[in-house]
C-alpha cells in the first residue's frame, strides 16, 4: 500500500489514477454517452412540443366553447322570414324599415317542383340529404383551397349552413361567425327535417334587384309564371344566379347568365338528377325565350326613399362595408345622418304640384342639404314624386352648374392664391374676350363697365368672370392651381379634365348633382375645411358587430377665402340673382346658376330661336349658413320620343326658371332662422369703404366709384343700381367650337329676359352639350346663374 506524506501528494495521485482510467475506456462507450445526451434533449424538445400541442389544442377548444356560447338561439321567425334592417335617424329614432317585403312570397316546399330542388342541391350541396349540418368532405376541400389558392378563398358552406348565415349571422368570412354557423347548422338539423331546412332556404335566397327573395317571387318577375310551372332551364337559372344575381340577371346579363344555367344544367347530370338529352334540350332555349314572360316589379314607394337609397349607395356600392343582400334583410341597425323634419318638408315641397303652376309632366328637382360644418346628409330629395331605386337626381345627377361654378372657378382662386379684395376692380368690358378672340356676353347684351370683384359676382356678370379665371390662369403660369382649388372641393378629374376658359361660368363639362354641390358650398361656411358628405354614423349587426364608419375631411382653402367669398354671397341674397330664395332674419349666402339651350339642342326638340334665348335647361340654387348648406337643382329630364306631345317639355321657360329658389324658400324657411352669422376671422381685415381684403395683402388695384363705394349700394356712372329690389337675372355664355356658336338662355330671377351670345370652345377644352338629354353636339351650353 502507497504511503502518502501530505494531502497534496494523495490528491495527485487520485487525479493521475484518474486519467489513466479515462484512457483505457473504449471509444464505443464515450459515443453511447454522448448518444445518450443527444436522446435526452430530443426527448425533452418532443415533451415541450407536445406540451404546447395539447395547449394549443386546449385553447382552441376554450375559444370554440366561448364562441359557441355567445352564438345566437335558433329562431324561427327569423329562419321562415328575413329580418328588416331598420333605419335610424340622428337622434337615433327609429325612421324605417328598409325591406318593404313586396318582393317576398314564401312558398311550402312540396308546390316547388323537384327540378328546382334538385338544380339548387347540385349547384350548392351536392351531399345535403347525407350530411348532418357540416359536410367534412367539403371542409377538407375548402382547407386544402386555403393553401393552395389563398385565404378565404373557397367556401364549404352547406345549405343548412346558408341558412343559419343568412338568418341568424354576419356575411363576414371569419373564424367566430365560421364556428357559429357550424354549431347552428348541427343545432338546426336536430330540430327541422332535411325538407323543411330545403325549403327555408328556397324561400330566403337573393334573387336580384328589387329586392327579390325567394325562388317564387323570382319565377313570377323572370318568368311571369307561378313556380309550380317552371320548366328545367329555367329552374337551372334560378340555381344559377344565386352565386351573383347582378351579374347572372337574365334580362340584364343575358351572355353570362346562359353561360351560367348551362353549367348548373352540367352538374344535374353529374349528380344524375337528370339525363344528357334533357340538358341539351334545355341549354338549346334561349335567354330571349327562357324570359318572354318577364315582367319589372312595382317598387315599393318606401319612406324617406331618397335618403334610404342613399344610405344603401354608401353602404353597398361607394364604401362596400355590406352586401346588398345584408342591407335590405340582414337585420342590420343603420344609425344616420337623417334630419326628419327637413326630409319630410323636402318630399312635401317637390310632391306638391301646387308649387309648380304649369309645368310639364316631366319637370323635375332634386334638393341635397347637409350640416355646413361636419357635412352629415340631413336630407335628400331624389326627384318630384320619387321611388325607391328611381334615379336619385340628388346625387347620381349629372347637370351643368352654370354661374354657380363661379367662386370656384374664378372669385376664389383669385382670393387664394393673388388674394384679391372684394373691391378689386374687374372690367365689364367688350374689350374682355376669350383667348382665341370671341366675345362673351350677358343675359341684357349690355356691359357695365368698371365695378368691384364683390358687385360683379352679386350680380353674376360673365365678363368679370372671364377676366378674373384668365388673371389667375396668367398670375399662376396655367390652370393647375384653378384645378386643386375645385379638386379640394370634390370635384373630381373626370369632371375637371377639360379644364379651360369656359369653366370660368360653368360651361364645358362642368357637370355636378345637388349634393356635391351643397358640399362644395359648405366649405366656404365652414372656415375652408371640407368634409366629405356621409350619412350613416355606425352599423350594428345582429351578432352585436359594430361597424364605425367615419368620412374624410380636409382643410379646402384659406379662412380668408372662404370667409371674404361668403360675405359677398351674402349680397346675392339682399340685391343680387338671390333675392327671390332669400329668408327674413336669416344670415343667409347663396348663388344661382343656370345653363342655356344650344343650337343643336333647340334644333332636335323644335326650340324656335325665340324661345331658345328665352328658356334654360338647368336651373340652381345654392345657399347656406354656419349651420346648414341646401343646394336645389330644377330641369327637364327630356325624352326624344316625346318630341311634340304637349304634356312633355325639354326646357325651362322663364317662369320655371325661379322655381329652384322658390323651393330653396319653401323648404328651408323654418330652419335657417335663428343660426349665428360667419365670424371674421383675424386673418380678414375691413378697409375703409367697408370691403374686405387679406391681411398683409399688397394688391393696390381697389375699386373706386364715382359716388358712394360700390359696397354701399350705389352705383357708378357706367353701372346700373346695386340696390334694385329686383335684381336682373344672370346668365354666363359658355364656350362653343370656333365653327359654332351657342346662345345665353334667361335667367330665374325677375324679370327673366335673356340675349344671344356666341362663344367658342377654348383649345384646351373641348366643347360638348349640356347635359339634359342625351343629345350630342359640337356646341356647349352657354350657363346663365338665376336669382
Amino acid at each position: 500500500m502507497v504511503e502518502y506524506h501530505t494531502r497534496m501528494e494523495k490528491r495527485r495521485a487520485a487525479e493521475q489514477e484518474k486519467q489513466k482510467g479515462n484512457k483505457k475506456v473504449p471509444k464505443n462507450k464515450r459515443n453511447k454517452k454522448k448518444s445518450d445526451g443527444k436522446k435526452h434533449w430530443v426527448k425533452r424538445i418532443f415533451i415541450i412540443l407536445l406540451l404546447s400541442f395539447l395547449f394549443l389544442i386546449l385553447a382552441g377548444v376554450i375559444f370554440v366553447f366561448a364562441v359557441i356560447r355567445d352564438a345566437p338561439k335558433l329562431d324561427e321567425n327569423a329562419l321562415h322570414n328575413e329580418i328588416s334592417s331598420v333605419m335610424y335617424d340622428q337622434n337615433g329614432k327609429i325612421a324605417t324599415t328598409v325591406d318593404s317585403g313586396l318582393h317576398k312570397k314564401y312558398t311550402c316546399i312540396d308546390s316547388i317542383p323537384l327540378t328546382v330542388q334538385d338544380a339548387y342541391i347540385s349547384t350548392e350541396d351536392v351531399r345535403f340529404y347525407k350530411h348532418f349540418g357540416i359536410d367534412p368532405i367539403r371542409i377538407l376541400g375548402a382547407g386544402v383551397a386555403q393553401f393552395t389558392k389563398g385565404y378565404k378563398s373557397e367556401g364549404a358552406s352547406t345549405i343548412t349552413q346558408q341558412v343559419v348565415r343568412n338568418a341568424m349571422l354576419t356575411q363576414n368570412k371569419t373564424f367566430t361567425r365560421k364556428i357559429q354557423e357550424m354549431y347552428l347548422a348541427i343545432q338546426l338539423e336536430k330540430k327541422y327535417t332535411k325538407k323543411q331546412i330545403l325549403e327555408m332556404y328556397l324561400n330566403q335566397i337573393y334573387l336580384g334587384e328589387g329586392p327579390t327573395w325567394g325562388v317564387a317571387a323570382a319565377s313570377e318577375r323572370y318568368f311571369g309564371k307561378n313556380i309550380k310551372n317552371v320548366t328545367l332551364e329555367q329552374a337551372a337559372m334560378l340555381a344559377a344566379m344565386t352565386r351573383n344575381p347582378g351579374y347572372y340577371d337574365p334580362i340584364k346579363h343575358p351572355e353570362q347568365a346562359k353561360a351560367r344555367r348551362d353549367l348548373v344544367l352540367d352538374l344535374m347530370v353529374q349528380n344524375k338528377a337528370i339525363t344528357a338529352d334533357e340538358a341539351a334540350k334545355a341549354k338549346a332555349v334561349s335567354m330571349k325565350q327562357m324570359t318572354k314572360g318577364h315582367h319589372n316589379v312595382p317598387v315599393s314607394n318606401r319612406k324617406y326613399g331618397a335618403f334610404l337609397d342613399y344610405v344603401r349607395h354608401e353602404l353597398v356600392d361607394e364604401k362596400k362595408v355590406i352586401t346588398e343582400q345584408e342591407f335590405n334583410s340582414g337585420g342590420l341597425k343603420i344609425y344616420t345622418t337623417l334630419d326628419s323634419e327637413i326630409q319630410t318638408q323636402t318630399q312635401e315641397v317637390l310632391n306638391n304640384k301646387k308649387n309648380y303652376p304649369n309645368v310639364q309632366n316631366n319637370f323635375n328637382a332634386s334638393v341635397s342639404v347637409i350640416d355646413t360644418q361636419t357635412g352629415a346628409i340631413r336630407a335628400l330629395g331624389g326627384g318630384r314624386n320619387y321611388k325607391y331605386l328611381y334615379t336619385n337626381w340628388s346625387y347620381d345627377g349629372k347637370r351643368n352648374i352654370g354661374s354657380t361654378a363661379k367662386p370656384i372657378m374664378d372669385y376664389g382662386p383669385a382670393i387664394e392664391y393673388l388674394k384679391w379684395p372684394t373691391d378689386y376692380e374687374v372690367n365689364d368690358s367688350k374689350d374682355i374676350k376669350y383667348s382665341w378672340g370671341k366675345e362673351i356676353n350677358d343675359w341684357d347684351g349690355k356691359t357695365l363697365g368698371k365695378m368691384s370683384m364683390r358687385k360683379a359676382l352679386y350680380l353674376s356678370r360673365n365678363i368679370p368672370a372671364l377676366q378674373t379665371f384668365q388673371e389667375v390662369d396668367h398670375a399662376l403660369g396655367g390652370t393647375k392651381n384653378i384645378r386643386t382649388f375645385a379638386e379640394k372641393l370634390g370635384f373630381t378629374d373626370s369632371v375637371l379634365k377639360q379644364l379651360g376658359e369656359s369653366y370660368s361660368i360653368g360651361g364645358g363639362s362642368f357637370t355636378s348633382n345637388p349634393l356635391q354641390m351643397s358640399a362644395a358650398y359648405a366649405s366656404f361656411g365652414n372656415n375652408g375645411i371640407y368634409n366629405q358628405p356621409y350619412a350613416v354614423r355606425k352599423i350594428v349587426k345582429p351578432d352585436g358587430e359594430v361597424i364605425q364608419l367615419d368620412h374624410k375631411r380636409h382643410v379646402a382653402m384659406h379662412d380668408y377665402t372662404a370667409y371674404m367669398i361668403t360675405d359677398m354671397l351674402k349680397d346675392v341674397m339682399t340685391k343680387g340673382t338671390g333675392i327671390n330664395a332669400n329668408i327674413p332674419g336669416a344670415n343667409l349666402a347663396g348663388k344661382t346658376g343656370t345653363t342655356n339651350i344650344p343650337t343643336d339642342y333647340a334644333n332636335q326638340f323644335k326650340i324656335s330661336n325665340y324661345l331658345r334665348t328665352k328658356g334654360a335647361l338647368d336651373s340652381w340654387f345654392v345657399g347656406y349658413n354656419t349651420q346648414l348648406t341646401t343646394a336645389i337643382w330644377t330641369g327637364y329630364n327630356a325624352d326624344k320620343t316625346k318630341i311634340g306631345n304637349k304634356n312633355y317639355g325639354s326646357y325651362l321657360g322663364p317662369n320655371e326658371q325661379r322655381y329652384a329658389q322658390r323651393i330653396f324658400r319653401a323648404i328651408m324657411a323654418q330652419y335657417m332662422v335663428g343660426a349665428s352669422d360667419f365670424k371674421r376671422p383675424s386673418s380678414v381685415i375691413n378697409l375703409s369703404n367697408g370691403e374686405l381684403a387679406v391681411r398683409n395683402s399688397t394688391i393696390t388695384n381697389h375699386y373706386k366709384a364715382e359716388s358712394k363705394s360700390d359696397h354701399s349700394g350705389s352705383s357708378d356712372s357706367s353701372s346700373s343700381s346695386e340696390s334694385s329690389s329686383s335684381a336682373p337675372p344672370e346668365s354666363s355664355s359658355e364656350s362653343v367650337p370656333p365653327e359654332s356658336s351657342s346662345e345665353s338662355s334667361s335667367s330665374s330671377a325677375p324679370p327673366a329676359e335673356s340675349s344671344s351670345s356666341s362663344a367658342p370652345t377654348s383649345p384646351e377644352s373641348p366643347a360638348s352639350s349640356a347635359a339634359a338629354p342625351p343629345a350630342s353636339s359640337s356646341e356647349n351650353s352657354v350657363q346663365s346663374s338665376t336669382p
